[in-house]
């Protein structure tokens, strides 16, 4: 009996870094546009790892748009983006502390 895909995780993409072209588990280049880290410093310390910033975060907070029957759930990054901030020392989003 086949099993269905778990559509709760986004799949890892097998390609570099779209801007950069950091391979999976490299640091992106000073500059990226991907790298979350370009936002916040000068220097970058994040590493690709095959998913956009933030893909991770909106599966584990719920934050995904529902397109319908047969379709993949997409991440919604513009609300992850709107309700979280990007901890580097954790190198993910986080809940905001008020």
């Amino acid at each position: 009996m086949a099993t269905e895909p778990d559509t709760t995780k986004p799949e890892p993409r097998t390609t570099n870094c779209p801007d950069c072209g950091a391979g999976s588990g490299n640091f992106h280049i000073d500059g990226c546009d991907v790298a979350r880290c370009t936002h916040t410093t000068n220097e970058c310390n994040t590493r690709w790892t095959g998913r956009w910033t933030g893909e991770t975060e909106c599966v584990e907070y719920g934050f995904v748009i529902d397109l319908g029957p047969g379709t993949k759930p997409l991440p919604d990054l513009n609300r992850l983006y709107a309700e979280r901030n990007w901890d580097p020392a954790q190198q993910r989003m986080v809940r905001r502390t008020t």
